[in-house]
């Protein structure tokens, strides 16, 4: 969230995150890397998201999940798209073409977007690094299972609140059945390692 902030700032958009330390907003354009907590902290972990902003911002997991379909306005319903093996699947190409995993990726993380793009253009959907989502993780398989099947399009928030925030598409150090679309984990939300990436959004 911080870098998000920072780049906001950076290319003349708003702010989409908002913490207070002490009663007051953090002072993102002046934030030192040395001030973000790498253990739980409750104001961090009280992050407000105000999407009405047109700044960057994580991607919510139905909106991450919808991407990794394939899946847009005018290709709806989509009622496999939640079933795919990996972001690209078509059934009969192969997962090293479309992500780093534990068969090609040689122990290591690789460079983002050498890997072919699923539907959209979109590229390392699946595997290389798992993806950090907006959402608290919760048990909303069942829920994104039912919008996959109805080709309904509804904007799912995640729950309201929990210990661990969503990541999705799994990395370079998981076999490929963690690669697939509907395959989601959890993470603490300052966590670090050589596992975890992201990708932006932006309203």
């Amino acid at each position: 969230i911080t870098f998000c902030n920072k780049l906001s700032i950076a290319d003349g958009k708003e702010p989409v995150y908002s913490v207070k330390e002490g009663g007051a907003e953090i002072d993102w354009a002046g934030l030192s890397y040395g001030r973000i907590p790498t253990t739980e902290d409750d104001g961090w972990n009280g992050v407000i998201m105000d999407r009405s902003k047109n700044g960057y911002r994580l991607p919510t997991e139905m909106e991450w999940m919808w991407a990794a379909m394939g899946a847009d306005k005018t290709s709806q319903p989509n009622t496999t798209g939640y079933a795919k093996a990996f972001a690209g699947d078509n059934g009969s190409n192969s997962i090293d073409a479309y992500a780093w995993c534990t068969t090609n990726a040689d122990g290591k993380s690789h460079e983002a977007g050498t890997k072919a793009a699923n539907e959209l253009g979109l590229k390392d959907m699946s595997g290389n690094l798992w993806e950090w989502c907006w959402d608290w993780f919760g048990d909303t398989n069942g829920d994104d299972e039912t919008v996959a099947d109805s080709g309904e399009l509804i904007d799912y928030q995640g729950a309201p609140s929990g210990v661990f925030r969503v990541l999705r598409g799994g990395w370079w150090g998981n076999n490929a059945s963690f690669c697939a679309v509907s395959y989601h984990f959890g993470g603490g939300p300052p966590g670090l390692g050589g596992s975890v990436g992201f990708r932006l959004a932006c309203s």
